[in-house]
């Protein structure tokens, strides 16, 4: 039987493991997606070559690699921004009629002019993103479709994303390359899962179906899966499939087997075994009636009479009087130091008493003397043998001054240190000496001055909106905006940057230039270094940059 008839088939481990649906159905169910490590890192990946990388993202993997479930998944962490076209490669006729949908234009010539119109009238920071699955079934004219909109003068404007099988991936992009277009293509594979992975994706799966408990499979299993299935999600469901199918066949086997597998006996066999049986038992009981001759007795001849063996009779035996309780004698006096060790507890931590006739020397039981210039603390000592009563410890008091004599003034409490921040605008009545931290911790604040660094939010806030900037990075570090200007020795005069958010953590953006237009901006863009202009720096509205410093400040 096939894999996909076993599939289509209700297993019959369901109930088994008791699962509320089929864990390893070969359906795509967003409930089941295992954000593993790796296949996390490629997501982020392609979000980020889609924001700001170049303009074609080829996704390569063999079939049941993921390509699908990490397209369906990308649709859903999309940006708001994003106009996103969805097509499948064997339907590529219904491509304008679904762009037509998706940009809103629906009395266009062809998907040319209705990019043009779309980039017209929008935001220029609203991106149109092509998304095409199966990839390698695409025919000739769609490809020189697409190579033409990214010919297109707002090509900028424009991602194209297809997701297809390695080698279709690889002729696609010598394809594009030598069409010689703008940008340049980014390959993209999708990883596979490793031994330790694969155990979790399975135990992962069956607990979204409902599955509780450590997992069925054993660690020879997992690896015979992982290695069969080459890391790929879509062979590791089939083999899981076969794995508790053919588990489960093995335990029905077994029961039918005990079941069924000891012959019975006619009803003719049972007359012949039931008069054996009873045979046995009445010969049995017969033996044990019989009394049993003792093998040390002697046998009698006949005609000779036994007589009886007297016994004889035992004497009582007395019972033990009490005898009278002697007192010991008194121990023999010893010397006024000496210590009777049974009638005065040890309580020295000694473990043994020491034996009769020695003296011990009792301990000294003067505290030594106080020096009336130091703070000392008495103990009460406890005497080697028998405790001393506890006596008040003396308290420590001042010594008076000699007349004459001048005393050193009492030192105040030690007050507790709170740090206390200073920063470039405290003013200096803060600053005094009652109020001097020992800790000090130091806020070095931004640079707002060109001759210091880049710019910040401020200075973009004062601009106008109106106007355009180049947005030449983005990154989740500030130091690493730090790093890029200095890389580059940017004009620090022209170059600014502030902190938004992006997907719920802190984004820095660098910013460089003020400019009356986008068409200005675009001009400016041309005449940066070769290194900066492969990052794709784009024109940018100052609207949005304060929209965006806003937003991150609520």
């Amino acid at each position: 039987m096939s894999n996909a008839n076993l599939l289509a088939q209700p297993p019959d481990y369901l109930q088994a493991y008791s699962l509320k649906c089929e864990p390893f159905a070969n359906t795509l169910d967003g409930r089941f997606f295992y954000a593993g490590t790796a296949l996390m890192q490629r997501l982020d990946l392609l979000i980020h070559l889609t924001q700001f990388g170049d303009s074609v993202v080829l996704v390569s993997g063999p079939d049941g690699s993921g390509k699908t479930t990490l397209l369906s998944r990308f649709v859903a962490q999309a940006n708001k921004q994003w106009r996103l076209c969805p097509v499948n490669a064997d339907e590529f006729e219904q491509f304008p009629r679904l762009m037509a949908d998706t940009l809103r234009i629906d009395d266009a010539n062809d998907e040319l002019e209705m990019l043009n119109r779309w980039a017209s009238e929008t935001d220029n920071s609203q991106l149109l993103v092509i998304l095409i699955d199966r990839a390698e079934a695409l025919a000739e004219p769609a490809v020189d479709l697409l190579c033409k909109l990214l010919a297109c003068p707002v090509r900028e404007r424009l991602r194209l994303i297809l997701f297809g099988t390695p080698a279709a991936q690889k002729a696609l992009k010598n394809t594009l390359d030598s069409k010689n277009l703008p940008g340049s293509s980014q390959l993209l594979e999708v990883p596979r899962l490793s031994e330790e992975e694969t155990s979790s994706y399975l135990l992962y799966r069956l607990a979204v179906a409902g599955y509780s408990g450590e997992s069925p499979f054993t660690a020879t299993e997992v690896r015979g899966i992982c290695k069969a299935a080459e890391g790929r999600p879509g062979a590791i469901n089939l083999l899981a499939h076969d794995t508790l199918v053919e588990r489960q066949a093995r335990k029905s086997s077994k029961r039918v087997s005990a079941a069924t597998g000891k012959p019975k006996l006619g009803t003719a066999a049972w007359g012949p075994l039931t008069l054996v049986i009873v045979a046995l038992a009445t010969y049995l009981g017969w033996q044990r009636l019989q009394p049993t001759p003792d093998p040390g007795a002697p046998t009698a001849g006949p005609g000779v009479e036994t007589q009886p063996i007297p016994l004889a009779i035992p004497e009582p035996v007395p019972e033990p009087q009490p005898q009278p309780v002697v007192s010991p004698a008194p121990p023999p006096a010893v010397a006024s130091n000496a210590i009777a060790p049974a009638t005065q507890p040890v309580t020295d931590t000694a473990a043994r008493p020491e034996p009769e006739g020695v003296s011990l020397p009792l301990p000294d039981l003067v505290p030594p003397p106080v020096d009336a210039g130091q703070k000392t603390e008495v103990e009460a000592i406890e005497p080697v043998i028998a405790r001393a009563p506890a006596s008040p410890a003396p308290q420590a008091t001042e010594p008076k001054a000699a007349p004459g004599t001048i005393s050193a003034p009492k030192l105040p409490a030690k007050p507790s240190i709170k740090a206390v921040a200073v920063t470039a605008d405290t003013p200096p009545a803060a600053r005094s000496d009652e109020t001097k931290p020992a800790i000090v911790e130091k806020t070095v604040p931004a640079p707002e001055s060109g001759t210091q660094g880049p710019h910040r939010e401020v200075w973009l806030l004062a601009q106008q909106g109106e106007l355009y900037s180049l947005q030449l990075l983005g990154s989740r570090s500030q130091k690493s905006v730090i790093n890029y200007v200095n890389r580059y020795q940017l004009d620090l005069s022209r170059s600014a940057y502030y902190r938004g958010n992006y997907r719920g953590g802190e984004w820095y953006v660098l910013m460089y230039g003020i400019y009356p237009d986008r068409q200005a901006a675009l001009e400016a863009r041309a005449s940066l270094p070769a290194a900066i202009r492969e990052g794709k720096p784009w024109p940018r509205d100052l609207e949005s940059v304060h929209k965006a410093i806003n937003d991150a400040r609520r």
